[in-house]
């Protein structure tokens, strides 16, 4: 549709709903601004087409997620760790260490965190984090990665990546 300035032309006026319209700017080709022939506003151009199109999106019912945990899976794990006790037993030849994000940790071990209190560590999880049995409930805290694995990523990295780093660091 070729219209000028001066022409009428439907757009949907935020202020008071109605779509008769005067075109009053032009920028090349695209009507830029209208002024509504009811209320006076003057507001960008709105093509009543493509808000019909929008209004159709929006009340589309949204997709339902699937639940992350059925109520079944939730019961087995639940029962898998018992709440009021630790499933590992602690390793009273190992001495007490305070939790610190650098420190590595092993199965049995008891740990000491300001917050929490003493701790059993349960289970080491990838090698970045280990879940704790703690009067309170379980948590799972984080911890440096093992240097092996470190290493690793960087054999993996380009070669160029490491003469970068290598111009870089002189």
């Amino acid at each position: 549709m070729q219209a000028s300035v001066g022409a009428d032309i439907e757009s949907i006026c935020r202020k008071c709903g109605d779509v008769w319209h005067v075109v009053v700017a032009m920028v090349g080709n695209d009507i830029a601004k209208v002024q509504c022939k009811q209320c006076n506003g003057l507001h960008k151009y709105k093509n009543p087409d493509v808000a019909k199109a929008a209004a159709k999106e929006k009340k589309k019912p949204a997709k339902k997620r699937a639940p992350a945990m059925t109520a079944a899976q939730k019961k087995a794990a639940a029962a898998a760790k018992p709440k009021g006790k630790a499933t590992v037993a602690a390793n009273l030849d190992l001495p007490t260490k305070p939790y610190k994000f650098s420190d590595t940790f092993v199965s049995g071990q008891r740990i000491d965190h300001v917050k929490f209190g003493t701790g059993v560590v349960e289970d080491v999880l990838d090698g970045s984090k280990i879940e704790v049995y703690f009067p309170e409930g379980r948590k799972v805290l984080a911890i440096k990665k093992e240097e092996s694995t470190l290493a690793t990523l960087k054999e993996a990295r380009p070669a160029w990546l490491n003469e970068l780093k290598a111009t870089k660091s002189e």
